[in-house]
């Protein structure tokens, strides 16, 4: 009788011998560490899903930055903009997963930083809302108007596992996230159709600022995962 450990192949009969699963896998990687100038429109962007991004940029609002290593930026604007960059899954219905973000603001414009592309699927954002930060609402509220807007580098994680209905939400800046800032459950909770960078789709309500990476799991990663996360990118963004 073959004794099966892990994911591989049985040989004879006997021990089976193989890769343990390795938890959620990163699907989609927007990083700007990857680019020397705002990314091609439908170009292929890194991760194993094949995900492209969709770029327009006529009025030239956004713009990539070598600084910490590369950064998306949007300079002030007001209203609307006719600048966009919106790519990832569909994870509109039936869905785990995790949002990773490091951003910087720049508070002298209050609008929404990552946005959902079809807000008619999921009212989906994470990052900052009408001037606070540490937003977390996946179509309900997990941390939505409490944190007023600063100008240090921010880490995010949004989590939401389908088969519990639960949203958590994790932060850091000088010091790795030790445990979920806010937590909240609700059968309303959901997933998001594409990630829009520093606007509504539509072009409403523009949040002027820095990104320096979106990443996308297809599942929910643990606090160890999030902490090496923070761990690998922190000297970068200056911590």
């Amino acid at each position: 009788m073959a004794i099966q450990i892990g994911s591989g192949i049985s040989i004879g009969g006997g021990i089976f011998i193989g890769s343990a699963p390795s938890g959620p896998e990163l699907v989609y990687n927007l990083h700007a560490a990857n680019y020397s100038a705002l990314p091609v429109n439908g170009s292929a962007v890194s991760g194993s899903g094949g995900y492209t991004v969709t770029v327009a940029n006529p009025d030239s609002t956004m713009s990539w930055n070598a600084s910490n290593g590369g950064l998306f930026n949007m300079t002030t604007v007001s209203g609307s903009v006719n600048d966009y960059m919106f790519g990832g899954p569909n994870y509109v219905t039936g869905q785990s997963y995790t949002v990773f973000m490091v951003y910087q603001l720049n508070p002298a414009v209050e609008g929404r930083l990552l946005n959902t592309q079809d807000e008619s699927s999921k009212d989906w954002l994470m990052g900052s809302y009408s001037g606070y930060m540490n937003v977390f609402y996946p179509n309900g509220v997990v941390n939505l108007t409490s944190d007023p807007a600063d100008i240090v580098w921010h880490f995010i994680w949004g989590t939401f596992d389908y088969a519990t209905s639960t949203a958590d939400l994790y932060i850091a800046t000088s010091t790795q996230p030790t445990g979920v800032y806010k937590t909240e459950t609700s059968g309303a909770f959901g997933g998001f159709n594409q990630l829009r960078l520093f606007s509504r789709a539509g072009g409403f309500e523009p949040q002027t600022g820095n990104i320096g990476l979106i990443q996308v799991y297809d599942g929910v990663i643990s606090l160890a995962k999030i902490q090496a996360l923070y761990n690998q990118f922190k000297t970068r963004f200056g911590y």
